[in-house]
């Protein structure tokens, strides 16, 4: 019985293992995009976030028109950089892509500018 009792309790904590090792893995197998982008009022906001949270791997999204931004995360092979920035151009806006470091500097530069 203490046999059976310490084997349960092997696997549960192996099953927990594997589980915390898989979330970790989804996690890494996350992508970040930016783009600049040429939205003219909250519309063209609504638009973009109303198209881009259904292409396919979007697990995150941040279409902001103070700053002309947008940021995707999605799951690497379910799409690509080229493809998101493909729906953005056919909603008829520009998407030219940025690094994130610069992505976080226009949105900060808008938050100053609206305070």
């Amino acid at each position: 019985m203490k046999n059976f009792i310490r084997l349960i309790i092997v696997g549960f904590g192996l099953l927990l293992f594997i589980s915390s090792a898989e979330a970790q893995n989804k996690e890494s197998d996350l992508v970040t995009v930016c783009f600049k982008s040429s939205m003219d009022c909250h519309n063209c906001e609504i638009t973009l976030n109303n198209y881009l949270k259904f292409e396919k791997g979007v697990k995150d999204l941040k279409v902001d028109l103070a700053s002309n931004t947008i940021k995707v995360v999605y799951k690497s092979g379910k799409n690509t950089p080229e493809n998101i920035a493909k729906g953005i151009k056919k909603k008829g806006y520009e998407a030219n892509s940025i690094s994130e470091d610069e992505y976080k500097k226009l949105l900060e530069a808008a938050t100053t500018k609206q305070k």
